[in-house]
């Protein structure tokens, strides 16, 4: 690189003094631009390069903890579709409230047959709530029967195959054909569900 005659005639112009404060000048400028053009973009990629190997082992971490806990989450997903399909045996059958309400009063005679009680009556009550998803189908019962009947009967609504939910339960005491016989006349309000349209 030549130097141009004008900037040559300057510098020698100038006392030895200020010759060292220019070329002191003139390298760090030149060291200052060096950094800026060269030193830190090179620093950012390095920068930013270590964050990608970082996050990519964190990546790779989680990866192997998932596989690590294959069997194990396999074997969770097994037990949430038996439960999911073994809760779903406890909802009334049918696909619409109708349906679903002829089959409580079927579970309410075999249950009332199995505890050997009379079954009065059975009022199946029309649900408030719109169809879709998990919906109730309230019934109003009247049993009469002894006392071991009755618990009997309780203990199949409790603990049968369908799920039923007992909200009232009233009793009272009634006298039989023959005077030894005394025979309990139980009200009781109850409710069981079924999967309606629109849940899969």
């Amino acid at each position: 690189m030549r130097v141009t005659p004008w900037l040559s005639a300057t510098y020698h112009r100038l006392s030895r003094r200020e010759r060292v404060v220019v070329a002191v000048g003139g390298s760090v400028s030149l060291l200052a631009l060096l950094a800026v053009l060269v030193v830190l973009p090179q620093a950012r990629r390095w920068a930013d390069r270590e964050e990608q190997i970082a996050m990519r082992g964190e990546q790779l971490a989680r990866l192997e903890a998932l596989i690590a806990r294959e069997e194990t989450v396999r074997q969770r997903l097994v037990d949430l579709q038996q439960a999911r399909a073994s809760a779903g045996r406890l909802l009334l059958a049918g696909e619409t409230a109708a349906v679903a309400g002829s089959s409580l009063q079927l579970v309410l005679n075999r249950y009332a047959a199995e505890s050997r009680v009379v079954l009065d009556r059975v009022d199946v009550v029309r649900s408030s709530g719109e169809e879709g998803g998990i919906t109730e189908i309230p019934a109003r019962v009247a049993v009469r029967g002894d006392v071991y009947g009755l618990v009997d009967l309780l203990f199949y609504l409790q603990h049968g195959e369908k799920l039923l939910v007992i909200d009232d339960l009233r009793v009272s005491e009634t006298r039989g054909s023959r005077s030894d016989q005394d025979l309990l006349t139980v009200s009781m309000s109850l409710h069981g569900y079924y999967r309606g349209g629109g849940t899969p």
